[in-house]
């Protein structure tokens, strides 16, 4: 028997099955971007090295140091082929931007002088934070969205995200505009990131379905986010396991009709979720 020739034979058939076994499938031809929030910037490399196995193309990442760690981490992500976005977010910058500004100052100031350099800018500002949401619902959001359409105005030259919750719904006015308030969200800002937190494939598209059909009408690009922290049960992958998890998201892209991006919150939980 010629044992060289069946080497080569079944070599490709052996890695194959091996790859398959090792690195899970989350995403098909529909879903064209695969991200996750990465909020502490103290993770080892495994951290950045499970990323890569697993196919995410880009990260969202806080820290605002600006130094030489932080271009450090960017030209590591970009060895992997993986983009990475600046995420910062306080409820606080919509009635008083100040604090935003210095920062989004000395992000401009780290792009200009560095080689390895962020995307864009991920805003994870969430109004319903504010201590006071429950009063003053309609103008927080109000504040809020005037707040993400002056940033947009004001910083033409980056590309901005944002996070938002599946239930912005709320129809209110601005710039002349009366419409619900998700829909100023998916006009104003270049990707938005649907808080789409259910554990089902179902539950996911049902919380998502209206901010998906919207922005299929005016040619945006949409992202659906899945949890993996701990938080309540119908909220989170957390009580399941890895293997739910992506044979939930396969369900998932059956039942979108658009090319859509998918989300996982975040790093540090996801590695730590159980395999099956």
């Amino acid at each position: 028997m010629n044992y060289k020739l069946l080497f080569v034979l079944i070599l490709p058939v052996l890695f194959l099955a091996l790859t398959s076994c090792s690195t899970p499938i989350v995403l098909n031809d529909k879903s064209a971007v695969q991200g996750v929030w990465w909020w502490d910037d103290s993770l080892d490399y495994s951290f950045l090295e499970f990323a890569h196995e697993n196919g995410i193309d880009e990260i969202y990442y806080c820290d605002s140091s600006f130094d030489a760690d932080t271009e450090s981490f960017i030209q590591k992500s970009n060895a992997l082929g993986i983009n990475v976005y600046f995420l910062c977010g306080e409820y606080q910058w919509i009635e008083n931007r100040d604090s935003f500004d210095s920062l989004i100052s000395c992000y401009i100031e780290f792009q200009k002088n560095h080689t390895y350099i962020f995307e864009g800018v991920h805003l994870d500002v969430e109004p319903h934070q504010h201590p006071q949401f429950e009063q003053r619902r309609t103008e927080l959001i109000i504040e809020y969205i005037n707040f993400i359409l002056q940033t947009t105005s004001n910083y033409p030259n980056i590309k901005f995200d944002a996070d938002i919750p599946f239930w912005l719904d709320d129809i209110i006015t601005v710039d002349g505009q009366t419409k619900e308030a998700y829909k100023f969200l998916i006009d104003y800002c270049n990707r938005t990131f649907i808080m789409s937190y259910r554990d089902t494939a179902q539950g996911i598209y049902d919380v998502a379905k209206d901010e998906l059909e919207y922005a299929k009408t005016v040619n945006k690009m949409l992202f659906l986010g899945v949890e993996t922290g701990d938080e309540e049960d119908v909220v989170t992958f957390a009580q399941e396991n890895k293997k739910y998890m992506y044979d939930e998201l396969k369900k998932l892209y059956n039942l979108v009709d658009y090319n859509y991006g998918l989300s996982i919150h975040h790093i540090k939980s996801w590695y730590e979720l159980k395999s099956d």
